[in-house]
């Protein structure tokens, strides 16, 4: 079973809870179009991670942030807030960047680079043997790859051995790509029709069964206009189908882009990080 809770950002309560809001019923997304992209060739490198270790005697849980900007922008600089924030609250933060959908496909290239940040947050000194996956956005679909990942990714990371993390945090992702449309096709490089199956290994929604013992916090925005309430509801019921512990949080009054604000979402994910 699905826990759906609201919760009020900033000033309420992080744990009250009420009903959810109806859920669409649409199979529809509004975002843009845009253009396909030519095979990925590109790699970042572990110098375009951003890692803070929290003041004070560790080891620290350690959480990996993924910016959004629909696969062909954006940059760490947009989680920079909520990895500060993290790291305040006595987390390893890594927020890492990844490889943009412009001129290149996105997958698996940009989902490697996340991979190998994770990797990287679960190999530094500091870490305490957890990590946890937070994305926002796109970010938040290449987040939920990385955490239902089988040792699929991240084969030409510098640390050899592969790392599943222990939870994810999703904030207004779109994690069903056939959903999407074409703002999506340059991540893939060809539209579905051309080759179905690359679509589906890099669809969340049909990745579920990789990771049972995954925990995740889906979280949603109830103002947001661009990604639809159901793509958290429908992900997160697939993963409880799967086996694995899935929660919704919809956050009142919060628009899409304000998802990885900290004072928008900073508390709760503290307070489902911390709890037992």
């Amino acid at each position: 079973m699905v826990l759906v809770a609201s919760a009020c950002a900033p000033e309420s309560d992080p744990n009250a809870t009420a009903t959810a809001p109806e859920i669409p019923t649409t199979t529809t997304s509004p975002l843009d179009s845009s253009t396909s992209a030519g095979p990925a060739t590109t790699h970042l490198s572990d110098t375009d991670l951003d890692i803070r270790v929290p003041e004070g005697e560790g080891p620290f849980p350690a959480v990996v942030l993924v910016h959004g900007g629909g696969w062909v922008g954006g940059s760490p600089e947009l989680m920079a807030g909520l990895a500060r924030f993290l790291a305040d609250a006595g987390y390893l933060t890594v927020n890492t960047g990844y490889t943009l959908s412009n001129g290149i496909a996105g997958f698996p290239v940009a989902v490697d680079d996340v991979a190998c940040a994770v990797r990287n947050a679960a190999d530094h000194p500091d870490n305490d043997g957890t990590v946890t996956v937070v994305g926002h956005s796109a970010g938040a679909h290449l987040a939920a790859l990385v955490a239902l990942d089988t040792d699929v990714y991240g084969t030409e990371c510098a640390l050899v051995e592969p790392v599943i993390p222990d939870r994810l945090v999703g904030l207004a992702g779109p994690y069903d790509v056939s959903r999407i449309g074409p703002l999506i096709v340059p991540f893939f490089g060809v539209p579905p029709n051309e080759d179905p199956e690359l679509w589906q290994a890099g669809n969340p929604l049909n990745q579920v069964a990789n990771n049972p013992d995954l925990s995740s916090l889906i979280m949603h925005g109830e103002e947001d206009g661009l990604i639809d309430l159901s793509f958290a509801t429908d992900f997160a019921e697939a993963l409880s189908g799967a086996g694995s512990e899935a929660v919704v949080e919809v956050v009142e009054g919060a628009r899409h882009n304000e998802m990885h604000h900290p004072d928008v979402v900073g508390d709760l994910i503290v307070t489902w990080l911390e709890r037992d």
